[in-house]
């Protein structure tokens, strides 16, 4: 490094970390069934939240100098009163105070206090306003700066409007906790006291492990317990966590006491300044550069494990910072302003980047500052600590190793093997780099196998080779568990699909549409950073439980896979843990090979290699017992497969089932994974259920985009994520649409919205006791024009009139969400996935609505009982007259000329429709949406999608 920058000293460090430790447990007191007891409408219940210790036990307290007409005495008067008299948190935990009073730190002055001294200030904002420190060290002989600080910052991590009205509060046998966009789940108070079963399962009594290695496991349990309470039990302030509360104020804290060790204590704590420190890499623009599936796991393997590293040295090493928010563009701290020079923040730039390697490196930039006062009083000031950030990394050039290949000048010139071209994987090092020999200390990073003369055959460099063949050695080590093997995803047709998910949350991570949700007629919420928390990780775990639970339900489980084991006398040399391919009979069938075993392990989908070879799955182990193969080293990059040797299959073992998806990315706004092609229309019915039932009420402005690529098993992966990273790109801006509504329907406690367009929502209405009507969420924008529009809550929207003119009145605007499909026949394909401002496709029916799903599958259903080639007769017949009629540019005259619209009918009517469901036995309504699929060519997608596709053949 060539230079260095600012960090606290050891001790100083110390109590850096302590302070965010208080800064997380400071409103502990709320973690009680007595506090929920307490809140609910005319509570006869008393109990002080905000008082965790006895300050009878302390001796600053027990000896405060008493002085006449002091705010700060007459304050700790009170304490002492209350706690005498009332219940207060501290006896929810006996012998509290005693272990906090263990638990010392000494502040930036030299001072020492004790957690416990500290506690009674640090859930109280306006101690520090109203009360100096100068006025404090009168009354318990220190000036008790660090409460303060932390009182302080406990209002700026989640403002709220004071006097929300009482009728909001929950009565204490129905207590519901909220996710930010309304969806409710029961606080068990009944069974068991929830809260309170959570609290003494705090690892309180380990506190001192945030300043050790096991910071991030006691935070993980902090986070487990604290995650069950609420920071308010008032609708709709109840969807902010008791662990997004206090770990926002423990970040806001850390930052600022950093700041305090190297600027002295502010004049006014509201001028303490933050930056967002960004470290940014696009993980899509990464990740669809690499052709093998082994490339990619291997890239986001190294990507996390350096990530992990850089929030090591930042919050543990030099406790500098938190990590505040991370997704597929990157991290980001929210960091002290502590006006490093040039020089320093080009060291703390090359230290950080110096944890990832030298083809991964990300970019390292300081946001504009924002001061706490703005976070506390400005709502508009949250989008400083991520959106902007955010917005700025998207708009940067990704570092393109491969354009500065004079970087890397030693790498190209001893390290590099004679005559070798850049890594096709990578595309930063020479093919075989480093050249053996040249370079002993990374050559003892490789794993042994990953030898130059591979590295060539295959041609990537070493370090390429290292990273593909680490994931299928941790994936053997790990009792074969999932898969990371495409053709093992394959279904039983040999077809893949990517599928694809976005959530638009940009107006929520900039906290202008946090204000949609109302609390009363003239108060709606702020934008706050403890909010800000809570809205990523919901979004984070969104996405998430489609991939760990709901991928898992729909996909299914294959039944098993086979061990192989070959004549131990003829055994070649093969690299362990490498993907061979073995034929016979013209077939070849994916296999791991698996030295210490002494067998090949297959990574193929059994039933789709069977269906080859006329057999059922079942039978191929009588089939492959006894059989010679040949072992092909698999076809690379410009290299067809090659022939190493033959083996003879002396034994055929059965190893366990697995569940054939690859998961990619999951995030806040982003989701990928890897699915059989069958099953993908599937899951993104699945997804689209619970998006309605987490995000309904908030569905006009919390947008959903899914996407399903779909491919042979062999298609290039990299065509296959440029195809599914285009389609992230069908919101259009996630620009608003005006939606005429035409009818309106109140039942079950839902509202049902009937669109011109043919779209129906139904949104809840009723809280999560299904009694309580929803004031909060369930509220839409109406106006003629989008500029003008306001929100009301959809009870009250008006249904228009067939008087009214289209063009003219009143419309709901929403921002729609979509669905895609494209099916990548060959590779070029991908480049016809592209979308207008309008996030609309050239191709005249792409993408759908989101909502079209359920009329795509009544279409399907519908036109399901005619013969296959009736089906592709009367699409055909369709889609030709269009193209003579019209011509390639003639698409809209088609859908709006009624001599067309005859002829679809006709068509459709003329079909050989079987006597046990005639065209005449079909509603005419129905036959309505039949006819217009025809018109405007979705009659051809349904046959793409269910017939060429997902083989969905019928009769």
């Amino acid at each position: 490094m060539s230079g260095s920058f600012w960090r606290p000293d050891s001790n100083q460090k110390r109590t850096i970390l302590l302070l965010e430790a208080l800064g997380l447990i400071h409103d502990l007191g709320k973690l009680s069934d007595r506090f929920l007891q307490s809140q609910e409408p005319n509570s006869t219940v008393r109990y002080i939240h905000n008082l965790l210790v006895d300050p009878r036990q302390i001796d600053i307290y027990k000896n405060y100098k008493a002085i006449p007409n002091n705010k700060a005495s007459n304050q700790v008067e009170e304490w002492l009163k209350d706690a005498g008299s009332k219940p207060a948190a501290f006896q929810e935990w006996s012998d509290l105070t005693s272990l906090l009073l263990k638990i010392q730190l000494d502040d930036w002055t030299g001072t020492t206090y004790s957690f416990a001294e500290l506690m009674p200030l640090v859930a109280r904002q306006g101690l520090a306003k109203s009360i100096p420190p100068s006025e404090w060290r009168k009354v318990l002989g220190k000036k008790m700066m660090p409460g303060l600080l932390i009182g302080y910052l406990h209002g700026v991590a989640h403002i709220e409007k004071k006097g929300g009205p009482d009728k909001n509060k929950q009565y204490y046998s129905a207590v519901f906790r909220a996710t930010p966009f309304g969806l409710e789940d029961r606080i068990d108070t009944v069974n068991k006291k929830e809260l309170s079963i959570a609290l003494n399962n705090l690892p309180l009594s380990d506190i001192e492990q945030i300043t050790s290695h096991q910071r991030r496991e006691w935070l993980r349990a902090m986070k487990e317990n604290m995650s069950h309470g609420l920071a308010d039990n008032r609708r709709p302030y109840n969807e902010v966590s008791l662990w997004d509360w206090g770990y926002t104020t423990a970040t806001l804290a850390k930052a600022a006491a950093v700041w305090i060790f190297r600027h002295g204590w502010p004049a006014d704590l509201e001028n303490l300044p933050y930056r967002t420190l960004r470290i940014n890499l696009n993980r899509l623009e990464r990740y669809s550069r690499c052709d093998k599936i082994g490339d990619l796991l291997g890239v986001r393997q190294v990507l996390d494990d350096a990530y992990q590293k850089v929030q090591t040295l930042l919050e543990e090493t030099y406790a500098l910072a938190n990590r505040f928010y991370r997704d597929e563009t990157g991290e980001y701290y929210l960091f002290p302003d502590l006006g490093y020079s040039n020089e320093e923040m080009t060291a703390l730039r090359q230290e950080i980047q110096a944890q990832f390697p030298p083809d991964l490196r990300p970019q390292v930039h300081l946001g504009e500052p924002v001061t706490a006062g703005r976070l506390d009083s400005d709502p508009s000031a949250v989008k400083k600590l991520v959106a902007e950030p955010r917005g700025q990394s998207m708009q940067e050039h990704a570092m393109r190793a491969e354009n500065n290949l004079y970087l890397f000048e030693w790498e190209w010139g001893n390290g590099r093997p004679e005559n070798a071209e850049s890594c096709s994987a990578c595309g930063v090092y020479p093919v075989g780099y480093p050249r053996w020999g040249s370079s002993p200390e990374l050559e003892q990073e490789l794993s042994p196998w990953a030898t130059q003369d591979k590295a060539q055959r295959r041609h990537v460099c070493r370090v390429c080779l290292d990273r593909r063949g680490r994931r299928a050695e941790d994936w053997a080590k790990n009792d074969l568990q999932g898969t990371i093997w495409i053709d093992e995803v394959a279904d039983d047709n040999g077809l893949v699909a990517l599928f694809v998910g976005k959530l638009g949350l940009e107006g929520w991570l900039d906290g202008s549409l946090v204000s949609t949700i109302q609390v009363t007629s003239n108060v709606t919420q702020n934008p706050s950073p403890a909010r800000l928390c809570r809205i990523v990780e919901t979004c984070r775990s969104f996405w998430q439980r489609v991939i760990d639970d709901l991928t898992r339900k729909i996909v299914g489980q294959r039944p098993f896979r086979l061990a192989l084991h070959p004549a131990s006398n003829n055994v070649p040399e093969l690299g362990n843990f490498h993907v061979y391919e073995l034929k016979v009979d013209g077939l070849t069938l994916s296999v791991v090979w698996d030295k210490l075993k002494g067998c090949f392990v297959t990574v193929d989908n059994l039933t789709y290699f069977a269906s080859r070879w006329h057999i059922s799955e079942d039978a191929l182990i009588d089939k492959l017992h006894g059989r010679t193969f040949d072992v092909l080293e698999p076809s690379e990059f410009l290299r067809p497969a090659q022939a190493l040797a033959k083996v003879q299959v002396e034994r055929v073992d059965k190893l366990n089932g697995y569940t054939p998806a690859i998961p990619l990315l999951a995030e806040p706004s982003v989701c990928m994974t890897l699915v059989p092609a069958v099953k993908a229309l599937e899951l993104a019915r699945n997804v689209k259920r619970k998006y309605e039932e987490e995000m309904g009420r908030v569905r006009d402005r919390l947008p959903i985009y899914l996407g399903l690529v779909f491919c042979h098993r062999h298609t290039p992966l990299r065509a296959i994520l440029e195809a599914g990273q285009a389609m992230l790109n069908m919101d259009g801006g996630n620009k608003w649409e005006g939606w005429r509504l035409v009818d309106k329907n109140l039942s079950n406690g839902e509202c049902e919205l009937v669109f011109d367009n043919g779209i129906t929502w139904r949104i809840p209405i009723v809280a999560g006791d299904g009694q309580k009507r929803d004031e909060w969420y369930p509220r839409m924008y109406e106006g003629d024009r989008c500029e003008s529009k306001k929100a009301k809550h959809v009870n009250d929207l008006r249904v228009r009139t067939p008087q009214i003119p289209p063009d003219k009145g009143w419309k709901v605007w929403v921002k729609p969400s979509r669905f895609d499909f494209e099916f990548l026949d060959t590779n070029g394909r991908r480049f016809e996935i592209y979308y207008e401002l309008n996030g609309w496709r050239p191709r005249r029916t792409r993408p759908f609505y989101l909502e079209d799903l359920d009329r795509l599958d009544t279409l399907w259903n519908l036109l399901k009982p005619l013969a296959v080639a009736q089906r592709y007769q009367v699409i055909r017949t369709i889609e030709d007259t269009r193209q003579k009629w019209y011509g390639e540019d003639g698409e809209q005259e088609s859908r709006h000329d009624p001599v067309f619209r005859q002829f679809v009918a006709d068509t459709l009517a003329g079909a050989a429709w079987p006597k046990t469901c005639s065209w005449t036995d079909i509603e005419p309504a129905q036959q309505e949406k039949l006819i217009e699929a025809g018109v405007k060519g979705e009659l051809a997608d349904l046959a793409e999608l269910h017939m060429e596709i997902l083989k969905e053949l019928g009769r």
